[in-house]
């Protein structure tokens, strides 16, 4: 199974039915007069049913940021000279869990390994993982060089089933979510694409009461963590790597970038102020709270943060 090209087919469905997709198209502001109303940064939409299927929620009548954990996992893409080395997509039973798949790209067979689970930003070094994963990797398989690694994140839900559909028809009608897919977006983000549908065009749907948003859920699932880049001094962050310092009142975000320039922000995610952590791997400030990623420099990466971190002065 190729998820590239699901994708470029769902995607050529829609045009095909008469549909337009707009990248690189933010979304600013989602509110509701006489119909929805979504702003970007090169235009407004206007209709009546609105889709929030961003990886987690960035706007709801019901909140969800607390009806999730967001978690990640590191993942590697191999050179291999034998496609048939894993015949199939494989993950493991035991802790710590890992996966395989079989891949290929321009140039040849991959093989595609994921590493266990991790809740983001609660943990201090990502880069070490990515050791862990390769380490294990070749002890157990023929691999060649690894050409691709990334951090990938995703919800879970209490239950292990995604959220979708309308979280308040009274209150908001036409407006309808996916989330928490679990690590299984590619099936739970179809069946939460065809619930919705459903509920657009008929009004009704057999899954709705199973994947409804605003189920009960324990209140002690959703586990925030702290920090994992606190600091001294600013001398004990090396070159290329970021830490969080104590101002007075305020925690300040730096990144020591390799030429030892300093970059400072603050500290507090724009979501609900907790404060980031470095993520050594892929150069970025994670949110412990709910996930939230941002770049080096302070821009948004992933929500539910839709500000980026202010600068701050030192």
């Amino acid at each position: 199974f190729n998820p590239s090209r699901y994708l470029v087919g769902l995607a050529g469905a829609v045009a095909k039915c008469g549909g337009r997709i707009f990248e690189h198209s933010r979304a600013r502001l989602i509110d509701e007069a006489s119909r929805w109303r979504v702003a970007t940064g090169g235009g407004t939409v206007h209709a009546e049913n609105v889709v929030v299927a961003t990886n987690m929620t960035v706007k709801s009548p019901v909140g969800m940021a607390n009806r999730t954990q967001p978690r990640c996992h590191v993942a590697m893409a191999f050179r291999v000279d034998n496609p048939s080395l894993v015949d199939g997509m494989f993950i493991g039973i035991d802790d710590p869990t890992r996966s395989l798949r079989t891949g290929r790209d321009g140039d040849g067979h991959l093989l595609i390994a994921l590493g266990p689970k991790f809740n983001t930003g609660q943990d201090g070094d990502v880069a070490g993982r990515f050791i862990e994963l390769e380490a294990w990797v070749r002890d157990h398989l023929s691999v060649g060089e690894a050409i691709w690694r990334w951090c990938n994140e995703d919800y879970d839900t209490w239950d292990r089933v995604a959220y979708a559909g309308a979280p308040d028809e009274a209150k908001a009608p036409g407006f309808h979510i996916a989330t928490g897919f679990n690590a299984w977006g590619i099936s739970n983000g179809t069946a939460a694409g065809m619930m919705i549908a459903d509920l657009i065009s008929t009004g009704s749907s057999p899954w709705q009461q199973l994947f409804d948003p605003t189920r009960a859920y324990p209140k002690e699932f959703h586990k925030s963590g702290d920090s994992q880049s606190i600091v001294e001094e600013i001398e004990d962050i090396p070159r290329g790597e970021g830490g969080v310092i104590t101002k007075g009142e305020a925690k300040i975000a730096i990144w020591k970038d390799d030429s030892g320039r300093l970059h400072p922000l603050s500290a507090s995610c724009t979501h609900k102020g907790c404060t980031v952590t470095w993520n050594n791997a892929d150069r970025t400030w994670d949110c412990p709270c709910h996930g939230s990623i941002f770049a080096a420099r302070g821009s948004v990466i992933h929500g539910p943060a839709r500000e980026p971190l202010p600068p701050a002065k030192l």
